[in-house]
């Protein structure tokens, strides 16, 4: 039996623009997974709205638009401060009772390292935020993304493989769709077969397409139309197939948006699809 589906909305707010946050509350969403906020009056407008709406909420690290961009290689130590903010945004995901702490980890910038370099450095990555996850009792969900200048990066290590690469003991996954895709298509390999292995370790989807037409990495949400909508669909109903509860996320920052008639049909589509 496939397990539930909890829908979440996720975006930046501004000045506490709490309103435009709530036109994303589409139906059917019932959790939001937020960060890169200005300050503790965003915060704790997210907070109200949560309350207000009765919706679960989830933490994306860094928690403020001035902190980590991703979180550091352990292994070459993290810095005084870099910790103190790990730690504090830890501690206030704990104290607000978010769902899950998710961050952009582990993080290597690209695939041609050794094997043996490359799996200690994410391990102790892994390890930093097992402890961290233990320290707070929050859930860790790791977002594993694209190296530099679109390189598969970590993903090229996850893909080879898939069981042993890294320790996810007590940490849970989150696939963004778009970084998934692009590394499959440079590595050569079926992106829906390959996730197989890790659906049962993935929390969270990330779900969108992305937009090929140049050096960049550019995302666009999902459509029908889109050429991504396929293998988006089945990937998301593998990772539902084998979790008791899968986190569905709907961003709100794309890179390319044809618009919010175009936002909203992509988003009734794929809810309609997932059995």
């Amino acid at each position: 039996m496939p397990g539930r589906l909890r829908v979440a909305t996720s975006g930046a707010i501004v000045m506490s623009d709490v309103a435009r946050l709530e036109r994303l509350l589409w139906p059917s969403i019932d959790a939001i997974e937020i960060g890169s906020l200005d300050g503790e009056a965003d915060l704790h407008a997210v907070l109200d709205l949560v309350e207000r709406r009765h919706l679960a909420w989830a933490m994306h690290m860094p928690l403020w638009r001035r902190g980590l961009a991703r979180v550091p290689m352990a292994s070459a130590g993290p810095s005084p401060e870099e910790e103190r903010s790990l730690r504090a945004d830890m501690a206030l995901g704990q104290r607000y009772k978010a769902a899950y702490a998710l961050g952009h980890a582990p993080w290597l910038p690209d695939h041609r390292m050794p094997v043996a370099r490359a799996e200690a450095l994410a391990r102790e990555t892994v390890h930093l935020l097992r402890n961290l996850s233990r320290a707070y009792d929050l859930p860790v969900v790791l977002e594993l993304k694209l190296g530099l200048n679109r390189d598969p990066g970590i993903l090229s290590y996850l893909l080879a493989d898939p069981e042993g690469f890294l320790d996810l003991d007590e940490v849970h996954l989150c696939l963004d769709t778009g970084d998934w895709l692009l590394a499959c298509e440079t590595l050569g390999v079926d992106p829906v077969r390959a996730f197989e292995p890790l659906a049962a370790l993935t929390a969270v989807v990330h779900a969108h397409a992305v937009e090929r037409g140049s050096d960049h990495y550019l995302w666009k949400p999902i459509h029908p139309s889109s050429p991504d909508a396929a293998a988006v669909r089945d990937l998301c109903q593998l990772a539902l197939e084998a979790r008791d509860e899968l986190t569905l996320v709907f961003e709100h920052t794309p890179h390319v948006d044809p618009g919010p008639a175009y936002d909203l049909e992509g988003y009734h589509w794929l809810l309609s699809t997932l059995t």
